[in-house]
């Protein structure tokens, strides 16, 4: 069961976007089902922006199935006593909302656990190292044979963006190719593996980025984009690379690539490329690099 967490250490790097288009190509390449299917969750509890570009801030149960009322501090995660029940009989998964019409995929191949928009976890704070709930609804996923699961995670340091981090196999490290994310993330990542985890697989996405070639100043020198820019990404993580304690693959920055182009509709209507219709050649570009990214979760 593949467990991968959407990050960004500061908001605005079109994080929760790059999870909603990267879900059909892995329902694809994990082979999901309602069966075996792949479970989006919410855990920007703040914002819940996966929650409301779904349209489940009402869903029915939302008090009972929510991020906050399952991983809260007076949180459960419903059990079965029938160990031969199946998964979409199973009183847990069938409480998940069914999100597949979004992504043009079977409906119950994507289920989503929603936050409750204005609802905290309950007094939890940041640096809390209570995730026992969170790791539960993982063990009862992976005995269902899930087959993956996706955090949209918090930004930085709030709880549930450490939660979502630490319990994750692959980290998307989402990033816009700017000096102050470049600088932010690598920082960030410096003090990761003292506080958070080791041994995580993190792919370096730069998100968002100009598709048009520029020439930069830096002082009196000049630079090509967007060559300058990878460049900079790369040597900025020298360090954390060779400390080798957590895994940082730069796939998205090598020969053509250089991250997801930016999308001019998502400017005003932010979406899933797949069920868009007609595509500009960089909305086509674009498509193609979430599908990139979806086989690189999985061959990791």
């Amino acid at each position: 069961m593949k467990k991968i967490s959407c990050f960004s250490y500061k908001g605005g790097a079109g994080r929760s976007t790059l999870a909603l288009n990267v879900v059909p190509f892995l329902v694809d390449e994990l082979d999901a089902s309602p069966e075996h299917p792949l479970i989006l969750v919410d855990m920007d509890v703040d914002s819940c922006g996966i929650t409301y570009f779904l349209k489940l801030e009402d869903a029915p149960d939302i008090d009972h199935y929510s991020v906050q009322a399952m991983f809260g501090v007076n949180g459960y995660i419903p059990q079965e006593d029938d160990e031969d029940i199946p998964l979409t009989e199973h009183v847990l998964f069938k409480h998940l909302c069914k999100v597949g019409k979004w992504f043009n995929v079977e409906d119950g191949s994507v289920l989503c656990l929603p936050a409750e928009p204005g609802a905290a976890m309950g007094g939890a704070t940041n640096y809390d190292g209570r995730d026992n709930f969170v790791k539960e609804f993982l063990e009862v996923c992976k005995e269902y044979e899930v087959s993956g699961v996706l955090f949209d995670s918090a930004v930085g340091d709030q709880l549930t963006a450490v939660w979502s981090n630490r319990l994750s196999d692959v980290i998307l490290c989402c990033m816009r190719p700017t000096k102050q994310f470049r600088e932010g993330t690598q920082r960030f990542f410096d003090k990761f593996d003292d506080r958070i985890a080791r041994d995580k697989q993190i792919i370096v996405i730069p998100n968002v980025v100009p598709t048009e070639g520029l020439t930069l100043l830096d002082g009196e020198e000049s630079h090509r984009y967007p060559e300058y820019a990878k460049d900079a990404i790369k040597k900025s993580f020298e360090d954390n690379v060779q400390r080798n304690t957590n895994h940082y693959h730069m796939d998205m920055m090598e020969g053509e690539l250089f991250g997801v182009p930016k999308i001019d509709r998502f400017m005003w209507q932010e979406g899933v490329l797949t069920t868009a219709g007609h595509l500009t050649e960089t909305e086509r570009v674009a498509l193609d690099r979430y599908k990139t990214i979806a086989k690189l979760i999985c061959n990791i």
